[in-house]
């Protein structure tokens, strides 16, 4: 969890400063989760320069942290009640339901006060939820204004699960968000998990991941729509599965090859205007 908010954060900081004249970051975890979020943006220092970037941390703030955060460009304060929060800018916020104080409803709350807006984007953990829940949970977020989201589970060999919901309102950093996500170093144990895959399957966390749950996404999204484009299949891996757009270029190679689909034109590279049929 804390190597995947770092690895966005590295992504987050630089693009919301070089549009943006401020922002604010959001974090729930007052210790580890709040020292690493600040390192960050230490090494950002030169980029800070006419920026202001308000970290809020819901929690009391310790002495290690107000150092960490006495950085130029940086603003650091404590709010020990959720309903006192007020942000201005584009905002990222880590809310994470178990690992602080932080209880379910309340991050929900956060989520419907924080969305509307412009560049609004939040890293939401929970416990593992069923596929209805999910659902649920995306339409949550949609309500709130972030449209785009990924929820996918990190699971270990004791069989613990958490639940992560990455939403936004770009779908540009949904796709940032995807490429941490695969690129994340793996751990000894921890998989990822599609919970809306219906096989329930565990995949190594790989810059070249397995792909056999996609196969069945998009041959299942084929099978609803007849024919489409690549194109349109990519948005749908983007949108709707805990992959990339680039991935589904070799799942749809591999499925032409084996004849559970056709393609036109017949030859050559896939590309995103090639179109796409599930054979009955």
């Amino acid at each position: 969890m804390r190597e995947l908010l770092v690895r966005y954060l590295d992504a987050w900081t630089p693009a919301v400063l070089r549009s943006h004249r401020r922002a604010t970051y959001v974090e729930t975890v007052p210790d580890d989760f709040a020292t690493s979020a600040l390192r960050v943006f230490g090494e950002f220092a030169d980029r800070l320069t006419g920026h202001q970037l308000d970290v809020v941390i819901l929690g009391s703030l310790t002495t290690a942290l107000t150092e960490l955060g006495a950085a130029p460009g940086l603003s650091l304060r404590s709010v020990a009640d959720p309903a006192d929060l007020t942000v201005t800018g584009p905002v990222l916020a880590h809310l994470d339901v178990g690992a602080g104080a932080l209880d379910e409803p309340t991050a929900w709350r956060l989520v419907a006060s924080l969305g509307p807006g412009k560049a609004r984007e939040v890293l939401l953990a929970l416990p593992p939820a069923a596929a209805d829940e999910v659902t649920e949970y995306r339409t949550r977020l949609r309500a709130a204004g972030l449209p785009y989201a990924v929820t996918v589970e990190l699971a270990d060999d004791d069989r613990r699960v958490r639940l992560l919901l990455f939403a936004t309102s770009s779908d540009k950093h949904l796709a940032t968000f995807k490429n941490e996500l695969w690129a994340a170093d793996e751990f000894a144990g921890i998989r990822y998990r599609d919970p809306r895959d219906a096989e329930h399957s565990l995949v190594d966390i790989s810059l070249t991941p397995q792909l056999l749950p996609l196969r069945r996404a998009l041959l299942d999204e084929l099978a609803r729509r007849g024919t489409c484009t690549v194109a349109d299949l990519q948005h749908h891996t983007l949108h709707e599965t805990i992959y990339r757009p680039a991935d589904t270029v070799g799942v749809l190679t591999s499925a032409a090859s084996s004849g559970a689909i056709t393609r036109e034109p017949a030859k050559g590279r896939l590309s995103p205007r090639t179109v796409v049929s599930r054979r009955p």
